[in-house]
């Protein structure tokens, strides 16, 4: 098969730039290292960039990764930090506490694509310097049909503006993604009267850094 345009390019950029390419590499390798093992916080992901999160398999324990990004904080907050862009309307607020919740910015989707173009416009306001983008409850088909072209754009959206940009995805979704993390605390049912501070420290992560074409 005859190589694109872009990936020609590429691999002249790599045959003529080949020590810039080798020092990128060893960052890449030395952030992945920094990540794997910490606890997860909004500084885990990159500013500027798309980062993903997908489970690695039944009891992943992806819905976690909100409650440690709110933590338990002791005032309300008079401003949202986060947006949730749920896009499947599984959010469920009730199970936060209310000083968390307000600081939170809870946008409510039903569809994959209703789901990406709030998150553009979020991303292209930065006002918010982290979205969370859920679609693990949406249907893959649904996901799979959204353009590869909209991810690019987001991806150049969140690099002008500065926004942490998190995807909760059921799979590979995100091509344009800088950080996927995969994400198992190996939950069981007994697990459901466990504190949440408990289950935190329970979540691994596998970190891969990808590189992308700017």
């Amino acid at each position: 098969m005859t190589p694109s345009p872009v990936e020609i390019l590429r691999q002249q950029l790599r045959e003529k730039f080949p020590q810039a390419h080798g020092v990128r590499a060893a960052l890449e390798v030395a952030e992945v290292a920094e990540v794997a093992g910490q606890p997860i916080t909004a500084e885990t992901f990159p500013v500027g960039a798309i980062s993903e999160v997908l489970p690695a398999g039944a009891g992943a324990g992806v819905l976690l990764l909100l409650a440690g990004l709110l933590g338990e904080p002791d005032e309300v907050s008079p401003h949202p930090e986060l947006v949730v862009v749920d896009g499947a309307d599984g959010f469920d607020p009730a199970s936060y506490p209310g000083k968390a919740c307000s600081r939170v910015l809870w946008v409510r989707c039903n569809a994959a694509m209703d789901m990406l173009k709030a998150a553009d416009l979020l991303v292209r306001d930065g006002n918010v310097p982290l979205v969370l983008l859920d679609a693990t409850g949406l249907a893959r088909r649904d996901l799979a049909a959204l353009p590869t072209s909209a991810w690019w754009r987001l991806k150049q959206a969140t690099e002008h503006s500065g926004c942490r940009l998190v995807v909760l995805a059921p799979f590979p979704l995100v091509a344009s993604a800088s950080l996927r993390l995969t994400l198992s605390a190996e939950l069981v049912l007994g697990d459901f009267d466990c504190p949440r501070h408990e289950l935190l420290q329970r979540l691994r992560t596998v970190p891969q850094r990808l590189r992308q074409a700017t």
